[in-house]
């Protein structure tokens, strides 16, 4: 999996977090800054924008989701979140389970049943 030290890179996560988060995510080898409603969250590359949400709340505490919503697969559409990527002049919406973490991604509102606190101020 990851060669990154997650440790050193999140200060208070536990080693049971870690090892859940290595269970979702496909192989990666960074993380990228992506803005989330304003602020800069570090998703892994090579990971849906779902499992890389997913990652930042197991990491932070910072992002939570209701599971019973959505079937992860598409085929629902409900975590149909707004992005803009970079290059595009304005945000659209993308299904969350399938559109893939980039550098500069722009999550600009969040599909409901996904839930992000941001940092405690």
């Amino acid at each position: 999996m990851p060669t990154l030290d997650l440790k050193a890179f999140f200060k208070d996560v536990s080693d049971e977090a870690i090892l859940d988060a290595n269970d979702i995510l496909r192989p990666y080898d960074q993380l990228v800054p992506v803005q989330c409603l304003g602020e800069t969250i570090h998703l892994p590359n090579n990971n849906s924008v779902w499992r890389g949400l997913q990652f930042w709340g197991l990491m932070t505490g910072e992002v939570r989701i209701d599971f019973s919503l959505f079937c992860i697969a598409g085929t629902c559409q409900r975590c149909k979140t707004y992005i803009k990527k970079p290059g595009m002049a304005n945000r659209e919406p993308m299904l969350a389970c399938q559109t893939t973490v980039e550098p500069g991604l722009e999550i600009m509102k969040l599909a409901q049943g996904f839930t992000y606190k941001g940092r405690q101020k």
